[in-house]
């Protein structure tokens, strides 16, 4: 183990045994038997590489929202990415997987770039942002990709956004084991700052109020495509035909769900698609409530609500 934990220190900091929980924005996670914080993407593909090679197991993460680690120990290599590189090129933003969503977007408002308003108040970085292919306000980042730069089983690779199969809350990357986002192109518009200043700060009011007070991992469903919508299109609010979902919040509380909990977790009184630690709340806690959610919005609606948040 010593000579293993000598070899990772060659690509960044390194722990040994170190809490999840103090890493993620759910604080809730068993110990990972090594840790790795890594801030140059150099230093990232050399140990990407060593890991393949020696076949062990490994996450990667950013800023830590919308995870759930498990309660159990990792026996792995948990690398957290603290890449940093920002830059902007007339109107295309490259910034390397480890940048903060919100760093971006402050980047694209100091220049008059249009495109990012929705993200303003959402946490992580912006790799987790384009596997997930984050979004709000009916937007999304896919809308906005030109390239991404990719390590894939040993080799490095730039993808156009058509190779990157985004689709609702997913993409290619988020499907495949041995892929990693390494730097990431957003091709923004110009436009009038004092809008997209104020376009910005509409979002923020709109989300006043609906975050929790609580540890969570953020929106812990995705919202429900109006095609797969079992009832009358014309019960619905008129806002959510107008965006082609029905947000899985609204669904949680039609079943009655807010305040449910489970040990030390609950979904949130603010908001039914938050799932928060509320006192001191353990993985297993957070699983079976949301089953519980799940089996009442089926029971009542015949629709099986999809997990946003990944559990590891």
């Amino acid at each position: 183990m010593q000579d293993f934990f000598k070899q990772l220190k060659e690509f960044g900091k390194v722990r040994v045994n170190e809490p999840m929980h103090k890493h993620t924005t759910f604080q809730i996670g068993g110990q990972a038997r090594f840790f790795v914080l890594v801030d140059d993407n150099k230093k990232l593909i050399e140990l990407l590489n060593f890991l393949n090679g020696e076949g062990v197991d490994y996450i990667v993460f950013g800023g830590g929202s919308n995870l759930l680690f498990q309660d159990n120990e990792y026996d792995g290599v948990v690398i957290k990415l603290a890449t940093h590189d920002l830059q902007l090129v007339n109107n295309t933003i490259q910034a390397e997987a480890g940048v903060m969503l919100g760093q971006t977007l402050q980047l694209a408002m100091q220049n008059g770039l249009s495109g990012l308003e929705w993200a303003a108040g959402v946490p992580g970085t912006i790799g987790g942002a384009v596997r997930g292919n984050a979004g709000a306000f009916g937007q999304d980042i896919s809308s906005n990709i030109d390239k991404v730069e990719i390590w894939e089983d040993g080799e490095q690779k730039i993808l156009n956004k058509s190779d990157c199969d985004f689709v609702y809350r997913g993409s290619f990357f988020k499907n495949k084991k041995n892929v990693v986002i390494l730097r990431v192109w957003l091709k923004l518009e110009f436009g009038d700052k004092s809008e997209i200043l104020k376009k910005v700060h509409e979002n923020l009011q709109a989300r006043k109020g609906k975050f929790p007070i609580y540890p969570s991992a953020g929106c812990f469903f995705t919202n429900v495509k109006l095609d797969k919508w079992t009832g009358e299109k014309k019960d619905l609010p008129p806002l959510f035909l107008e965006r082609g979902t029905v947000p899985a919040g609204w669904l949680v509380e039609q079943v009655e769900a807010k305040g449910l909990t489970v040990g030390g977790a609950k979904v949130s009184e603010e908001h039914g698609n938050f799932v928060v630690n509320f006192n001191k709340a353990d993985a297993e806690d957070v699983k079976k409530l949301v089953e519980d959610v799940r089996q009442r919005v089926y029971n009542k609606f015949g629709i099986e609500l999809e997990f946003e948040v990944e559990i590891i």
